[in-house]
């Protein structure tokens, strides 16, 4: 999870600095314009898979706005949030027995918060996160519908 949302922003980013730098412009306008050399380029792929990017991105901010409540919203959540983390946020693959080590606790005491933890966010996302982003779902700056 964290190596695929590491990617995508790392190309976002590289690509609308260099828009910027470029032509002064965001990546929409961007696109915009080179649908004027549409029989060079596929500009349709193209916009689908900078909207699919886009996408990515703004369900990784929901699954970091779920893991913000767990934290400060669930019972002994400091250590709820880094067991998740830990385990499946960090930049290379941690195993279970890493994570209890980093952390400083028991073999059974860390599955048994790894399920609080994965139980208190899934209730935070589907229950707060999901129904508040439902008002305000993110939609792609790009031109491209929904499929």
């Amino acid at each position: 999870y964290q190596k695929l949302i590491l990617e995508n922003q790392i190309v976002l980013e590289e690509l609308d600095m260099e828009c910027q730098e470029k032509i002064n412009e965001d990546m929409a306008y961007a696109l915009s314009y080179l649908s004027i050399y549409n029989n060079q380029l596929n500009v349709p792929k193209m916009h689908r898979e900078m909207n699919n990017l886009m996408i990515i991105y703004g369900l990784s901010d929901m699954i970091y706005r779920g893991m913000t409540l767990v934290k400060f919203y669930a019972p002994n959540g400091v250590m709820l949030s880094e067991i998740l983390h830990s385990c499946f946020c960090s930049h290379y693959n941690k195993t279970d027995v890493e994570v209890q080590q980093e952390l400083g606790i028991g073999r059974t005491s860390f599955y048994k918060m790894k399920k609080q933890a994965l139980g208190y966010l899934g209730f935070y996302f589907y229950e707060i996160v999901v129904p508040q982003a439902k008002d305000k779902r993110f939609k792609p700056s790009l031109g491209v519908e929904e499929e």
